[in-house]
């Protein structure tokens, strides 16, 4: 259905031309149905009216000839011959459409002044209608069984057109009147009503994205004042974006410049001169081919640790995104547990450590994104295979406790674990344990973090069963119905 003033095939549109056209089109609407409804009532009890005035009158000349004798009934009907009346100043242009008529033995013995010769009627009782030379006549017919008489009362229906005429006119005038009051009207009111969004459009237009203040205005009515709280949110997360990139490109651009300047001063040892001297003896060349796969070796890990910490970066970037909860589906969490367990067999082959897994057999379901899910899983495998020594030990644990309507999900190592009063930084963005011995980006846990924030779930570090490292974490189970 389209709407006076929009068309979904446009791209812009007037809201005051749209108010102005739809309020004046039913404010029509709810005059002229009232005003057709007037006119129809009307124009039946006109109808009405008239036929009971036509029957009444036709009853009462039937019931005065009936009551007389036949000679009496001459003289009555002699009497009732208005021909002497006919231009008389007595006289009303209404006489002029009604008529009276006499049949007996199909014969016409009596006629009134404007009354045709041929029969009103079908001479049958009741009411008929019937068009006579050009001109429609609503007639009511009585019969005498006493005297064989029939008598026809006819009036011209022009009489009750032009009656029904004057109502509708009175009723037309007066909505063609208003119409352009109305339009002016509502025209007015609109563009006083609309002038707050304009103060608000202009405001708007002035700022840039490095003036991301919150609007403000003590004037602005109801309906202007939310879309003022919903513009303020949306520069509140603008706002919170542009740092959080300024804060990405900062945090990215310190990572990347230690190993970049380590991948150059190997680069350049390996393009060295000096490596492929043919004056040098086989030792020095030995030792040159050496130093060449030292360097090789060295840039291959370097990257390798970059494209890591690009990763992360990345990873981390996603979860501080706005994310859709209509993204978030119904997913049992242990086929992902045993998911990213098989993912890291070859890590855990290399170091020779073990990974028990104590993951319920029944389905535990949780409204989660599933990707981010995998990260979290990654990660926290990741750095229990990172931190743990070589043979050494890890749990991955997932149980729902149903009492408490969570799903129990931990990780446990025999790695060096976390002293307690640094168990809260390792959650921070680039923060390493001093002494550790490994290397990694310092991003894994912070992702972890975010995740859990994202899933309105709760984690906290402990000491394991072996001395090491526990993280465990709590999601709300989905409710079943």
């Amino acid at each position: 259905m389209r709407i006076l003033g929009f068309s979904p095939g446009k791209k812009q549109y007037s809201i005051r031309r749209y108010l102005t056209l739809n309020l004046t089109f039913w404010a029509l609407v709810m005059t002229s149905i009232p005003a057709l409804v007037v006119y129809y009532e009307a124009a039946h009890e006109i109808e009405e009216i008239f036929d009971a005035n036509l029957a009444q009158s036709s009853r009462v000349l039937h019931g005065v000839i009936t009551r007389e004798t036949i000679d009496n009934k001459q003289n009555i009907l002699a009497s009732l011959d208005l021909k002497n009346v006919k231009g008389s100043r007595d006289s009303h242009e209404y006489e002029r459409k009604l008529a009276f008529q006499i049949w007996q033995n199909d014969k016409l013995i009596f006629n009134s002044p404007y009354a045709p010769n041929t029969p009103l009627s079908a001479l049958s009782e009741g009411f008929s209608t019937t068009q006579i030379e050009g001109e429609q006549w609503r007639t009511y017919t009585l019969y005498s069984s006493q005297d064989k008489w029939w008598l026809v009362g006819a009036e011209e229906t022009e009489v009750r057109q032009e009656l029904v005429k004057e109502i509708a006119q009175s009723n037309i005038i007066p909505i063609v009147i208003f119409v352009p009051i109305l339009i002016v009207f509502v025209w007015f009111i609109t563009k006083r009503g609309l002038m707050p969004l304009n103060t608000l459009s202009e405001t708007v237009k002035k700022r840039n994205y490095r003036n991301l203040e919150k609007l403000e205005d003590d004037k602005a009515p109801i309906e202007v004042n939310e879309l003022l709280l919903e513009l303020n949110s949306l520069f509140d997360r603008l706002d919170e974006a542009h740092h959080r990139e300024r804060r990405f490109v900062g945090d990215a651009a310190h990572e990347l410049r230690t190993p970049l300047a380590s991948l150059l001063i190997h680069a350049e040892n390996a393009i060295d001169e000096s490596i492929f001297d043919d004056s040098l003896n086989i030792d020095q060349q030995k030792h040159a081919q050496a130093e060449l796969q030292t360097s090789l070796y060295s840039m291959k890990k370097g990257i390798s640790r970059m494209t890591h910490l690009v990763n992360q970066l990345l990873a981390l970037s996603r979860t501080e995104g706005q994310l859709d909860k209509s993204q978030f589906e119904t997913t049992d969490i242990t086929q992902l547990c045993y998911q990213a367990a098989k993912l890291e067999e070859l890590k855990l082959d290399q170091k020779q450590q073990q990974l028990t897994l104590d993951i319920s057999e029944q389905v535990i379901n949780l409204k989660i994104n599933s990707p981010l899910m995998q990260s979290l899983l990654r990660n926290i495998i990741d750095n229990a295979i990172r931190y743990t020594p070589q043979a050494g030990k890890i749990k991955l644990s997932c149980q729902a406790d149903h009492i408490n309507q969570k799903a129990i999900m931990s990780i446990a190592d025999s790695g060096p674990g976390v002293e307690p009063e640094l168990r809260s930084r390792i959650k921070e963005r680039f923060y390493r344990v001093v002494g550790s011995g490994q290397q990694g980006s310092g991003l894994g846990l912070s992702i972890v973090d975010k995740i859990v924030q994202i899933h309105d779930a709760n984690w906290h570090l402990d000491e394991s069963e072996w001395g090491g490292l526990l993280i465990q974490f709590e999601f709300p189970l989905t409710k079943t119905r």
